[in-house]
């Protein structure tokens, strides 16, 4: 006989066991959903550079890029007008005074420096010869007044002759005849006179007809010498001792007068210059300690200049180099300068975010623990350098936040970071 039987019925819990589960995977995506449902952006984490708040001791610094420049510098220019005939030297050449630079070639003043030799030769020769004639002149005027004054020597040694006649009473001469040599005596002192004042002036009128022409010959000779000297400027030479640090110049090329040459520059009076951001150099201040990094040295210094013009958004910033120099520093050498600000002790500073500010509020994403989710955060941030920044209020040590560009999600509050 067959027997029926019954099958046991299922517990309600193993008829539904799957409910639970649907309800759990409910609520862990209503979860996530509500946790989420503000992030609207997604990045790489690839894509973005981060940093971590830490507390500890904070050196501020401004680094700056620049050169080594000399404190003295001397500009050579062409003091004659000529072509380059010979170039003697290359930049970075140690010269000393005296030494010869560039030489130029002038036939134009060659051509005068000839023709005024000429000219100064020939005025010398017609002055001589004018001389020689002034003086035969003068010889012949003084012999006449010579000659005068023995008429009127004679005439006078005849006059008292017969004076003493007639005061004897001798009556050998005629009273005319004594009264005609009177008259002739008179003649013959005037005709003397005459004569001597015709000397003094021709010997007055020689000598300022000398001095004219001397004049003319001074004036002659100074021209030469002044045509001499822009020849021998031609050849241009170092006037003080130093390191050439420029020439621009080609075989052939054509140089005005009173154009640069080339720059001497002193090696062992160097100073550093370097450009600083505009917004850094408002905490620099004169005296500050730098060290300047030549990349095979690092010499110590202090700020001695800070130019007060902004130019292209950075200010220069000049470096006094202190101690003996290490060798081979020398002029235009570029270099990298780190200036000591300040020292704050026992802060929180974060690698510098690249909207970052110093004295200023900003905004920055944190990371969440995970590191899956970044929040956008307000910051107050203090002193800065280069690298790094203070961090006033916002952030507490171990905060993880971006520091890379945050510009192409700034407008989004949260992100999502894969």
């Amino acid at each position: 006989m067959d027997i029926i039987k019954t099958a046991p019925k299922k517990s309600i819990y193993r008829r539904y066991w799957y409910v639970p589960i649907i309800i759990l995977v409910v609520a862990l995506t209503a979860t996530v959903a509500n946790r989420f449902r503000s992030i609207s952006y997604l990045v790489q984490s690839d894509d973005l550079l981060t940093d971590t708040v830490v507390m500890d001791d904070f050196s501020v610094t401004t680094r700056g890029y620049g050169r080594l420049v000399a404190q003295d510098v001397f500009w050579v220019g062409a003091e004659s007008a000529g072509t380059v005939s010979n170039i003697s030297v290359r930049p970075g050449d140690h010269v000393k005074p005296g030494d010869i630079l560039v030489k130029l070639i002038n036939p134009q003043l060659l051509q005068e420096l000839k023709e005024a030799e000429l000219e100064v030769a020939a005025r010398q020769a017609d002055l001589r010869a004018n001389q020689l004639i002034r003086e035969s002149e003068l010889l012949d005027l003084m012999t006449e007044a010579a000659n005068a004054e023995i008429d009127h020597q004679t005439a006078k040694m005849e006059l008292d002759a017969k004076t003493r006649l007639v005061e004897r009473g001798l009556e050998i001469i005629s009273r005319l005849e004594y009264e005609q040599t009177q008259l002739a005596v008179q003649k013959f002192l005037q005709r003397w006179q005459m004569q001597e004042q015709r000397v003094i002036q021709r010997e007055q009128s020689i000598q300022a007809i000398e001095e004219s022409e001397e004049a003319r010959l001074s004036q002659t000779r100074n021209e030469l010498d002044r045509i001499r000297e822009q020849v021998a400027k031609l050849t241009v030479r170092a006037g003080v001792e130093g390191i050439v640090q420029e020439l621009d110049l080609a075989l052939g090329q054509k140089i005005d007068r009173d154009n640069n040459i080339t720059r001497i520059a002193q090696p062992d009076q160097l100073v550093a210059q370097v450009k600083i951001q505009e917004l850094q150099v408002n905490d620099i201040q004169l005296g500050m300690p730098a060290t300047v990094d030549t990349r095979t040295s690092k010499i110590p210094g202090v700020v001695s200049r800070i130019d007060p013009t902004v130019v292209d958004g950075s200010v220069l910033v000049e470096i006094e180099l202190q101690g003996e120099l290490p060798a081979g520093i020398r002029p235009d050498l570029n270099i990298e300068a780190t200036i000591s600000v300040s020292n704050v002790p026992n802060t929180l500073i974060v690698r510098r975010p690249a909207s970052a500010r110093p004295q200023s509020a900003d905004t920055v994403y944190r990371l969440s623990s995970g590191g899956g989710v970044a929040e956008r955060v307000n910051v107050r941030f203090g002193q800065a350098s280069t690298s790094y920044i203070e961090v006033v209020e916002g952030l507490l040590p171990g905060d993880r936040i971006v520091v890379s560009d945050t510009s192409g999600f700034s407008t989004h509050e949260r992100i999502l970071v894969r």
